[in-house]
């Protein structure tokens, strides 16, 4: 994963796989649904190749998203091509909220893609069924709070993403 990390500028996503998330998000709702993606560093951004459906534990998941832990750690574990994290807002924009930069250090070590997606306003007819998706690049700073302990302060910025 480290080997991605400040190399990348655009996030490719093959139509196939973009689908299968959309297809996933809309199965969930009205919960919001999550998983990881998996690819590879490529000349000029990362290639997603596919995606990995995790279910949501959170005690509420109207509103939030867990991964279920045991699902979670096979992916770290055993996807070697483990570079990003999916969720969905149902009711909202995807854009990061607050909760999404609280629950940057759980992924910030290992991951270096954040996915948000959000269904297409239900009252555009044409778009029914249809998906907006976010990419934001995951980057993390040391921030020194004094001098016997540091801070990470992890942030999320948008990447341009390019369907394929």
């Amino acid at each position: 994963m480290a080997a991605l990390r400040g190399q990348q500028n655009t996030l490719y996503i093959p139509s196939s796989v973009e689908q299968e998330i959309s297809e996933y998000m809309f199965h969930s709702l009205p919960q919001e649904a999550c998983g990881v993606v998996l690819g590879e560093a490529a000349a000029g951004g990362i290639r997603i190749s596919r995606f990995q459906p995790i279910r949501n534990v959170a005690p509420d998941p109207l509103h939030y998203f867990q991964l279920e832990q045991a699902e979670w750690i096979r992916c770290v574990f055993q996807e070697p091509t483990l570079i990003g994290v999916f969720h969905s807002h149902p009711r909202t924009e995807p854009f990061p909220s607050p909760e999404d930069i609280l629950s940057l250090p759980t992924f910030a070590s290992l991951l270096n893609v954040y996915l948000i997606g959000s269904p297409v306003h239900p009252s555009d007819t044409i778009s029914h069924n249809k998906m907006k998706l976010h990419a934001y690049e995951i980057q993390s700073e040391a921030k020194t709070a004094n001098q016997v302990n540091e801070r990470i302060k992890h942030t999320l910025q948008p990447l341009q993403l390019c369907m394929t």
